[in-house]
């Protein structure tokens, strides 16, 4: 199975879709084996123009076009959109699902047939190619479809297998979630900063760049753990240790923990 001489659809062209369709294209996967459908015209036709894929407005022309088909609507809109695709024969055909919560039994019920499916959860990272998926396959995919599908993901950004599906809710809540986390977090560090003084562009550049600079030194040093890396910056009795200080005063870790379940809780309720 030859990666780019296979033909790909996306059911649905948000952000996600037009980052994972840039990757693919500019990784030099030929356009006119891919296309994008979408109920409105506005962003496809913008996809077109910058990349020279298909589009059209009707999801079963684009699933008949392809051999991997990534639907990529909101979970909410599956059960709208599933039906759509059911007389389609899948049979040498799989399904990529990037819907949060939806479960691959339900994408069969839906089609009304038995097909491969791999579920993945990119990041919105993912549109400057700095992703990181996480991917489940059913025991239908076979080894080359798995293949196929990672490539496609590496095009954006790192990837991960997980064993079982359940564990997507929770690479949902860790990599699909977590940039928001990061941005309330160097939000609240900036506005503080402004309130002691200096400019919103100055803190800006300083606490992006310092948190971003902290994950590839986490990531470049992978035999020091996160613990270590922490207490490398935190000199006893210094300003880091009253920064620590104050945020384990005021439970910080578990802050957190309990955000993570509640993304990990709502993924779990989306797929019911």
């Amino acid at each position: 199975m030859e990666n780019k001489s296979l033909k790909v659809s996306f059911i649905g062209c948000g952000n996600m879709a037009k980052a994972v369709i840039s990757g693919l294209i500019e990784s030099g996967w030929p356009a006119e084996l891919v296309m994008a459908s979408n109920p409105s015209s506005e962003k496809l036709v913008a996809l077109h123009e910058q990349y020279g894929l298909h589009i059209t407005n009707n999801n079963r022309e684009a699933a008949e076009f392809a051999d991997i088909v990534v639907l990529a609507v909101k979970p909410q809109k599956m059960p709208d959109v599933l039906p759509q695709l059911s007389h389609i024969n899948f049979a040498d055909k799989f399904i990529i699902s990037v819907a949060a919560g939806y479960m691959s039994t339900k994408i069969e019920t839906g089609l009304d047939q038995s097909v491969p499916i791999i579920r993945a959860m990119p990041n919105t990272p993912a549109l400057i190619k700095l992703g990181a998926t996480g991917m489940f396959a059913t025991s239908k995919v076979n080894t080359e479809q798995k293949q196929v599908a990672q490539s496609i993901f590496e095009a954006i950004g790192e990837t991960v297998w997980v064993e079982k599906e359940s564990q997507i809710d929770i690479v949902t809540a860790i990599a699909g979630s977590s940039p928001a986390y990061a941005f309330l977090f160097m939000q609240a560090i900036i506005d503080q900063a402004v309130a002691n003084g200096l400019s919103e562009e100055k803190a800006f550049k300083l606490v992006t760049q310092a948190i971003s600079g902290a994950a590839q030194l986490a990531q470049a040093q992978t035999d020091k753990s996160l613990e270590i890396l922490r207490k490398e910056v935190t000199s006893p009795g210094g300003t880091t240790a009253a920064a620590i200080s104050s945020f384990k005063n005021d439970d910080f870790e578990n802050i957190v923990k309990k955000a993570v379940s509640a993304a990990v809780n709502r993924g779990r309720e989306l797929g019911k």
